[in-house]
């Protein structure tokens, strides 16, 4: 197998990033919305792992393991261009991001309801 078989040729000719377009990202980041989440703040222990404790300190906690999860597939069109992988990218990771979450709610709204039934 070599580079083309990937599409890494075509990738490695396509223009760098300039100043400007990082510059530009950064505005349209903080112009976003904040991100709302039910999310409490997490432990970082070893081995990447991820901890969300229980708020009512029970000794409970939940551990997730971001590294572990898969990207999967980017769905591109024969002729994509650096904006279709960026926004193929982008739409992956909120995926994602969006499974994690729902991960960890889900695991802390079950605890709560068989630990700390009513509250």
């Amino acid at each position: 197998m070599s580079d083309s078989d990937f599409g890494l040729d075509a990738i490695a000719r396509w223009p760098a990033p300039t100043v400007e377009d990082y510059l530009r990202a950064r505005r349209e980041a903080e112009q976003a919305p904040p991100v709302v989440t039910a999310l409490p703040m997490p432990d970082f222990v070893r081995g990447g792992i991820v901890r969300y404790r229980c708020l009512l300190d029970c000794g409970w906690f939940h551990d997730e393991n971001p590294s572990a999860e898969r990207a999967g597939p980017l769905l591109l069109p024969v002729d994509f261009t650096t904006e279709d992988l960026s926004a193929a990218i982008t739409s992956a990771a909120e995926v994602r991001s969006k499974a994690y979450a729902m991960r960890v709610e889900q695991a802390i709204a079950a605890h709560f309801e068989e630990a700390h039934p009513g509250r």
